[in-house]
Parts: C-alpha cells; sequence; structure tokens
C-alpha cells in the first residue's frame, strides 16, 4: 500500500512549534539541580540562586516579572553574596547559634510547635534595613535550601508554565546549563557523593511530618558526616553531628537513625579520637558527648533529657569555649534573670485562658530585659576597665560573651587606640529572652499583636542594628589606628611576636647563667647531649707539674697543655672535668737519663769523665674526684727522647754510669793528680768539680712545646711508651647520670615560672615574659570568639592554631612540650613558628572579614525567632478583633 506523505509535510511547521512548547514547559530535571546544591564545586552558588529564588517568588507573583525571572534571580544572588561574605555558608550550619534553644528545651517541655529545631524559614527576607548584619543569617538559608531545592524548583517551574509563553520565558534547565557544565569534568567519586545527598534531598519533599522529617535530615546528616570524617574535616564532623543528634532530640521519636549514629561512632578508632586534640584540645571530649547523646537516643527507650544535657555540654565546648552549660548558666549573677525567666515559663497545667495581667506583665518583664536589662557590668563586663594584665586574667577566667564589654576596653587600651569601645549586651542571655518570649506569645498571641509590643519589638531590632554599626566602626578604627592599616588580630599577633622575641631572650639568659655556675670555666658540654659527646674542652688553669713523688731529678719546671695533649683522656673525664665531678690533673716524674755513656774529658786525663745520655721521664694523668682521697691515675705514658745530651762532668768512675739521676753529686770536688812526667806542682793535684752541662728541667724546657716538640710525640706516639690506660666506661654512666640530672634540674628551673600562675607580686622577669606571652594568646582566642565567632567555631586550620596542642603558646601547652620531652630553650622558637603558621593563614582571608568580624551566631537565631515572633502574633491577630489597649 502506498502511503502519502504531503499532508503530513504540510504539518511539520505546528508540530515542530508544539514541540518546542512541550520542551519550554516540560518538567525540569530535578536531580541535577539537586546535586548541583551538593557538589563541593557548585554547592556555594547553587545554594545562594536557591535563596534567591526563594526570595523572588515570595515576593513576585505578576507574569511581567516572569518574564525575567532569570536575570532577576541572578541578581538577587549577586547582592546576596555581597551581602553574606563575612560568612559564607559552609561556616553557617544549623546547629550554630541555637543555645537558647538548647537551653530551654533541656530545662522545659519539646513538644509544641515553639519546641521544634530552629531552621529559618525560606523566603523570608534576611533584613528589614540595609545596613542591618546579615550574613550569618543568609549562611544558614544556604544550608536550608540545600534540602528544599527540590521543592523549590518545581515552584518556579510551575509558575513559569502557567504563563502563555512564545519562547520568550526562560526555561529552568536551561537557567542552571552553565554551572552544571563545571562538573564535566569532575571526579566520578565527586559526583556520586553529591547524587546520593541529592536523592536524599529530593525524598525529603514527599515527607510532611514534623518529627519524620528530623529523622530523616538526622539521615542526611549522617551521610553528610561520614564524607567530612573522610574528608578530614573533624571540626565539621562534629558540627553536623551535633546538628543531627539534635534534630533527632526534637523529634521525640528518633527511630532506628539514632542506631545508626551511635554505630558510626563506634567505628571511630580509639588512635583517631586522639588525634583530634590537634585541632581542639577538646574535640575528643565533644566527640565523646555526641556518642553519649546518641547513645541515649537509641530505643526502645530513649532518653531524651539525657541526650540534651550532653548535646548542651558538647554545645559549650564547641561553641562556647567552656567546660559544660553549667559553667555559665550556675552564675549568681544570673539569679535575676533566672526569677524574672522563671515567672515567664508556659504552664501546661493551666485550664483556660490566660488572665491578659499575667500575661502583659511577662511580656513587659522579658522586654525590659531586652531593652536595658542585659548590659550590666556583671553580665557583659565593664567597657571603662579598670586595665591591667593582672585584672585581665581575672576577666579571662569567665564565658567571652559575659566579659565583651571589658575585652573590647582592655584590647583598646593595650592598643594604644584612641577608639571608643562599643556598647554590649550579653549575647547569650539576649538570645535566652528571646526565646523565651516565643515561647510565651503562643498563649496568647493576639494580645501580642497591640502596637505598643510591635513596637518594643522593632526598637529591639533596632537596637541590635544600632550595636552592630557600632562594633564595625570600632573594629574599623582599630584597623585604621597608626601610620597603617592593620585588622585588630594582626596587631595582637605582633604583640605576641615581641612578647615571643622576649621571652626568648630572657630564657637564654637563664640558661646561661645556669650554666655558668654548673660547668667549669672554658666547658663546652652539652647537657642535653650524651656522655659520648666530643669536646674541646681545655681547663684554662691546667698545666703539666712535676708530680707529688719528687721524682723528677730537679725539675720543678710547670709545662703548658694542648688540647691535644688533653686527648689522652678518654672522653668522659673531660665531660667530668667540666661538670665539677673531679679535676684531671697532668704531671711528670720518673725523670732520668737512660742510655748513659761516658767519654774522656780531658786529653790525657783520664781521672774525669763526661756523661752523655738520653732524658727520659713518665707523663701521668690523673683524675681527682674526692679531696680526701688520692687521685685516680688514668694513664701514665714514658716518653725517651733522641738526642743524647752531655749531662754530667764527673769522675771517670764506672759506677757513675748506674745512676740514671746524678743531682746529688752536682758541686762536689773530683779527685785528681798531675802526671808524673809533669813537673812537681805543690799541691801535687789539678781540682775539678762534678757538674751538669744539660739538666732535665732545661731539657724540659727546651723542647717541650720547642725544639723537638716532645708534647706532640704524646700523640702521635713517635718514642712514647705507652704504661697505663683505664677505660672510662664506668665513669661514662656516671656522667651520663649526672648530665641527665642536670638537665631535668634545668628544665625543672626553667620551666616552673613559664608554666606556674603568675602571682600578683610576680617580680621575675622570665615569669612576667611568659604572662605576657600566655595573655595575647588568651586575648586572640577571646577575640575571635566575640568578633569572628562563626571564623573560630568553623574554620579548622584557624581553629587548630588556637585551641589546638599545637596552637599559640601558653601555660598548658608549654606544660605538654615540658612532658613531652621538647627543652624549654625550644619553646619561643616553637611558639614563632606557631605565630607564622597562623599569621598565613589570617592573611589568606578577606580584608572586609578580617577588619570588620562577624556577628554572634546566637544573634542571628535570636533575630528569626524575633521574626518568628512577630510574624506569629501578627497572623493569629489578623482575623481577630483587637482589643483596646490598657
Amino acid at each position: 500500500m502506498k502511503i502519502t506523505l504531503s499532508p503530513i509535510r504540510h504539518l511539520l511547521p505546528v508540530l515542530s512549534l508544539l514541540m518546542l512548547s512541550v520542551a519550554a514547559h516540560s518538567a525540569p530535571d530535578i536531580e541535577r539541580i539537586a546535586m548541583l546544591h551538593w557538589h563541593p564545586d557548585t554547592a556555594a552558588e547553587a545554594r545562594r540562586l536557591t535563596v534567591a529564588a526563594d526570595a523572588w517568588l515570595a515576593l513576585s507573583d505578576n507574569e511581567q516579572a516572569l518574564q525575567d525571572w532569570d536575570s532577576n534571580i541572578d541578581a538577587r544572588a549577586l547582592s546576596l553574596g555581597r551581602q553574606a561574605r563575612q560568612v559564607p555558608g559552609h561556616w553557617a550550619p544549623l546547629g550554630d547559634g541555637v543555645f537558647a534553644w538548647l537551653v530551654q528545651s533541656r530545662d522545659h517541655n519539646l513538644s509544641g510547635s515553639t519546641g521544634e529545631f530552629p531552621d529559618p524559614e525560606p523566603g523570608r527576607p534576611t533584613a528589614h534595613r540595609f545596613d542591618e548584619p546579615v550574613s550569618g543569617r543568609i549562611g544558614r538559608l544556604e544550608q536550608v535550601a540545600a534540602l528544599n531545592a527540590p521543592v523549590t524548583w518545581r515552584r518556579l517551574a510551575r509558575r513559569v508554565n502557567e504563563v502563555e509563553s512564545d519562547g520568550q520565558v526562560p526555561a529552568v534547565d536551561a537557567f542552571w546549563d552553565e554551572l552544571a557544565s563545571r562538573l564535566d569534568d569532575a571526579p566520578e567519586e565527586s559526583i556520586s557523593r553529591a547524587r546520593e545527598l541529592a536523592g536524599q534531598s529530593i525524598a525529603l519533599r514527599d515527607i510532611a511530618d514534623a518529627a519524620a522529617r528530623h529523622r530523616h535530615i538526622s539521615r542526611m546528616l549522617l551521610t553528610r558526616t561520614r564524607h567530612a570524617w573522610v574528608e578530614g574535616d573533624a571540626l565539621k564532623t562534629a558540627w553536623l553531628s551535633f546538628e543531627a543528634l539534635a534534630r533527632l532530640v526534637a523529634a521525640e521519636d528518633p527511630g532506628n537513625v539514632a542506631e545508626s549514629w551511635r554505630d558510626w561512632f563506634d567505628s571511630l578508632g580509639s588512635e583517631e579520637l586522639r588525634g583530634l586534640r590537634q585541632i581542639d584540645a577538646d574535640l575528643p571530649v565533644i566527640f565523646a558527648l555526641l556518642e553519649d547523646a546518641a547513645e541515649y537516643l537509641v530505643p526502645p527507650e530513649p532518653a531524651a533529657s539525657r541526650a540534651m544535657n550532653e548535646l548542651a555540654d558538647a554545645y559549650a565546648r564547641l561553641a562556647l569555649f567552656v567546660p559544660d552549660m553549667g559553667f555559665y548558666l550556675d552564675q549568681p549573677v544570673r539569679a535575676e534573670i533566672r526569677a524574672t525567666a522563671s515567672t515567664c515559663n508556659p504552664d501546661p497545667l493551666l485550664i483556660g485562658p490566660m488572665p491578659r495581667e499575667t500575661y502583659e506583665r511577662c511580656v513587659r518583664d522579658l522586654l525590659d530585659l531586652l531593652d536595658a536589662g542585659l548590659q550590666t557590668e556583671e553580665l557583659a563586663g565593664g567597657r571603662q576597665g579598670p586595665f591591667a594584665p593582672e585584672f585581665l586574667r581575672r576577666e579571662l577566667g569567665l564565658v567571652s560573651w559575659q566579659r565583651a564589654a571589658y575585652l573590647d576596653g582592655h584590647l583598646g587600651w593595650m592598643l594604644e587606640a584612641p577608639c571608643q569601645p562599643p556598647e554590649w549586651v550579653n549575647v547569650l542571655e539576649w538570645s535566652l529572652v528571646v526565646e523565651h518570649l516565643l515561647r510565651w506569645v503562643p498563649q496568647r498571641p493576639v494580645f501580642f499583636a497591640a502596637s505598643r509590643w510591635q513596637e518594643a519589638l522593632a526598637d529591639v531590632r533596632e537596637a541590635v542594628i544600632e550595636r552592630g554599626t557600632m562594633h564595625q566602626e570600632w573594629m574599623d578604627c582599630l584597623s585604621g589606628h597608626g601610620a597603617e592599616r592593620r585588622d585588630p588580630v594582626t596587631r595582637l599577633l605582633d604583640r605576641h611576636e615581641s612578647a615571643l622575641q622576649s621571652l626568648d631572650e630572657l630564657l637564654s639568659e637563664a640558661d646561661e647563667q645556669f650554666y655558668q655556675e654548673l660547668v667549669r670555666p672554658g666547658g663546652d658540654i652539652d647537657l642535653d647531649g650524651t656522655a659520648t659527646q666530643s669536646t674541646a674542652y681545655r681547663p684554662e688553669t691546667l698545666v703539666v707539674e712535676p708530680c707529688d713523688t719528687a721524682m723528677t731529678c730537679g725539675a720543678r719546671v710547670e709545662l703548658p697543655v694542648s688540647r691535644a695533649l688533653l686527648g689522652l683522656f678518654p672522653n668522659a673525664y673531660l665531660l667530668a672535668d667540666q661538670l665539677g665531678m673531679g679535676e684531671m690533673g697532668l704531671c711528670y716524674e720518673s725523670v732520668r737519663w737512660v742510655d748513659r755513656a761516658s767519654r774522656p774529658a780531658r786529653q790525657r786525663d783520664s781521672q774525669v769523665a763526661n756523661y752523655d745520655g738520653r732524658l727520659s721521664f713518665e707523663l701521668h694523668g690523673t683524675f681527682a674526684a674526692d679531696e680526701d682521697e688520692l687521685p685516680e691515675t688514668v694513664f701514665r705514658y714514658r716518653l725517651t727522647a733522641a738526642e743524647r745530651r752531655h749531662y754530667l762532668f764527673a769522675a771517670a768512675d764506672p759506677a757513675l754510669l748506674d745512676e740514671d739521676c746524678p743531682r746529688e753529686l752536682i758541686g762536689e770536688s773530683i779527685a785528681s793528680s798531675l802526671p808524673d812526667r809533669r813537673p812537681r806542682l805543690i799541691p801535687d793535684r789539678l781540682t775539678y768539680f762534678v757538674s751538669a752541662p744539660t739538666t732535665p728541667e732545661s731539657e724540659l724546657v727546651a723542647n717541650w712545646d720547642r725544639g723537638a716538640e716532645w708534647r706532640d710525640w704524646f700523640v702521635t706516639g713517635e718514642r712514647v711508651e705507652r704504661l697505663e690506660q683505664v677505660d672510662d666506661d664506668a665513669l661514662e654512666v656516671r656522667v651520663q647520670a649526672r648530665l641527665t640530672a642536670l638537665s631535668a634540674r634545668r628544665e625543672r628551673e626553667l620551666s616552673a615560672p613559664l608554666t606556674a600562675p603568675v602571682r600578683a607580686e610576680e617580680s621575675d622577669p622570665l615569669a612576667l615574659a611568659m604572662a605576657r606571652v600566655a595573655d595575647s594568646t588568651a586575648m586572640l582566642r577571646r577575640l575571635l570568639e566575640i568578633h569572628y565567632p562563626r571564623l573560630i567555631r568553623h574554620h579548622q586550620p584557624l581553629r587548630a592554631k588556637l585551641t589546638g596542642d599545637a596552637g599559640l603558646i601558653n601555660r598548658d601547652r608549654v606544660r605538654s612540650l615540658r612532658d613531652g620531652g621538647i627543652g624549654m630553650l625550644q619553646v619561643p622558637g616553637i611558639g614563632k613558628q606557631r605565630l607564622a603558621d597562623l599569621r598565613e593563614e589570617w592573611m589568606t582571608l578577606p580584608a572586609g572579614l578580617r577588619e570588620q568580624g562577624q556577628q554572634a551566631p546566637e544573634m542571628d537565631v535570636g533575630l528569626e525567632r524575633l521574626d518568628a515572633l512577630i510574624r506569629l502574633s501578627r497572623y493569629d491577630a489578623a482575623d481577630v478583633e483587637q482589643p483596646e489597649e490598657q
């Protein structure tokens, strides 16, 4: 059968238009969009786009706006990026800042809408004024955006599809093409991880029950936690774990998810957990607290309240840098706030409506606290001082937020900056009061809709903005102070470096003094070395002298010593002498003439003769360890001269050849007579006297260090016989013990002022130098806690350099170095290297962040709760007749 195609050919343009229309309005690739929110190369930008899309969906509802939805969202995302430059999204996990929710949930019933985990609400404006600090809140919205991206972009796609389009409305998939292209060459493993999380976020869309959502998000967080642990980001691991377990507590029924968390914690090796101390000395404890919380949540009888206690203490260490939540909450200065708050807790046993008077009294009391009750010196510190190191050390014993005003004042005083410290409220108390309001108002929200309460809330927001502006201006003033613009942290690092240099110099002086008191002049022994170390030591007063036995044939001269000659002593004796364990000695004895021979002295006179021989003597090395005992003989060598010397003129008597030292004969007369052939004289004889043309002493003087240079023969071995030599094994053991003891003693003496708490009346320069080092280290951490809180809580390399075992030098770390066998003289050098590492890490951060700082996460969450409170009162009162103002 023949098929005619011409009618179909006429329909091809129509079919093409229809296909383009279908393609333009087809459902977007949600999996691809969701995956972009979880891949590290695209997550930040994708999440910001979704935050912008949520805001656009909340504010744009006309068809005209849909024509350029993509450029509108791009513009909003760029604006968000500029606003959020102080807090990248990965520094704003949803668990950070929930201090007030933790405390209230721990102390009161979790049930009810206000007990829900404090997630920010997508699509809500993050600020009411252009100058409101919003970086942290945008970062929190980005976290939520990753979870809600499938819902957001389906909603937007539906809005786009509702418009009759001729191809002018951009498609959702095309909007993501450029960002997706960045993953074309991404490793498959990273794509697989992102796809896994994308699938979990897509599944979240169909879960309406709040408890089930919390369990599902906790599973997602477990996936992310495993990834973070593998990547070596233990700090991120801790925060993700904290959020996941907090959500399980909020879910009331954690199900089997808690078991998965417990199993994961069980899988961590003890060695890995100990290694966490390099990031934060408290991190192993934090992980233990989180593991305990997971254990408490495991069915069949989950103990949510116990789990919440563990989580609260984990948060105290993670965010507040204190051992537990009670460290702050139980302080006596909070008694008045506790009393006010205790009367404003919802009563679950209340039957019937709450009396308006009771309701409004609590609202008024809580708003009064927010207005002016949290700025007292007890709660925020005194920004006017007094300022001195001893006062600072007292203040450093409290939570930083409780002393924020004092810390700013002290920093300005320390840097000699003409900058007025800003006002502070206690951020923790502020967030707690807001949380109290949020849980109190829902009982009768219609009352709270009254204009005076709304105006009061507006004033609270205004005060937050003003304080934030003052803080930024103060930071800017500190940065601009002086000839060169430098942020406050850099200025503190400079002071820390100066303190380390001073400590280095004083330690060197103290070490030199210790050395000079224990080591003899000229000593070069290394107290940290072994008993086998080489030495060039030469006792300054040591000479070769006659031995006490007086067998020196009349020689009494003292002869100089050379280093080479001292080398005859075994090494341990040279070391022991330096340490005062004894005293080396060198002496000569057994001085005599050997190879003796005679020859006629006068022609035709056989009665006198000349005697020739070689000088020989022994060199003794001794070591006197105790003045009351005879010195120990270390070695004996005998040297015999090479040249013969005429040492005696005396009577020709063979018996004289037996005398090796005939010095007693010197000066005696020699009996003689004239020959018979000679004319007779009266008296009939010649008178001779015994003489010594050459003496042993003159020979020693002439040939010891000059002439034949006998001194060197003992080194070369020429014409030298070794008679005795002891080994130094026993002494070497004693020297090693002495070195160890002295080294330990020196370390004790040097470390004592470096590790002991400094006293108010301290005058030891070394202790005061260490105090300056420790104070600057402490101030650096406190400065980051209150002005860069998200940085120190989430930037792992930076936190490690401040709170890890290898952090900036303080007394605890000096003890750790000492216990690890590191000498105190190395401490300043180690401190300088750690300082250089921190400075290098710090300078990688944007200048705007370094010079302006960040808002407290508790303040960000508190503002979200404040906005939720405003919406709650307005929504619930919208259809209710307003009561008359009293």
